[in-house]
């Protein structure tokens, strides 16, 4: 298994648009794509940046599948709102699982 671990800022004033798009179209959509197994988004309680979104795959290869890469352009407002959106230095990252207990 692998992870993929996204971390945002969004502008206060577009905050709420953002979590409805978010939480509504975007996530749902990737979680169609195959491979993936879930997706859940986290909000920050204290530092920033203010999300991260962590999504689980089969394999560390999955967020380069064409099914996944398509996802970005399959609903009308998705251009617009990750525009909004900034994504902290390194992000997103894939984690390879090294160890289970």
């Amino acid at each position: 298994n692998a992870l993929q671990i996204g971390r945002m800022d969004v502008p206060a004033a577009d905050d709420d648009e953002w979590n409805k798009w978010y939480s509504g179209v975007y996530v749902p959509n990737y979680e169609k794509a195959p491979g993936v197994i879930r997706g859940r988004r986290w909000k920050a309680v204290r530092g920033t940046p203010q999300y991260a979104t962590v999504y689980e795959f089969e394999d560390e290869n999955v967020s380069e599948t064409p099914e996944w890469l398509k996802q970005r352009e399959i609903h009308p407002d998705n251009g617009r709102m990750r525009d909004i959106m900034t994504h902290a230095d390194g992000s997103p990252g894939i984690w390879k699982k090294t160890f289970q207990l």
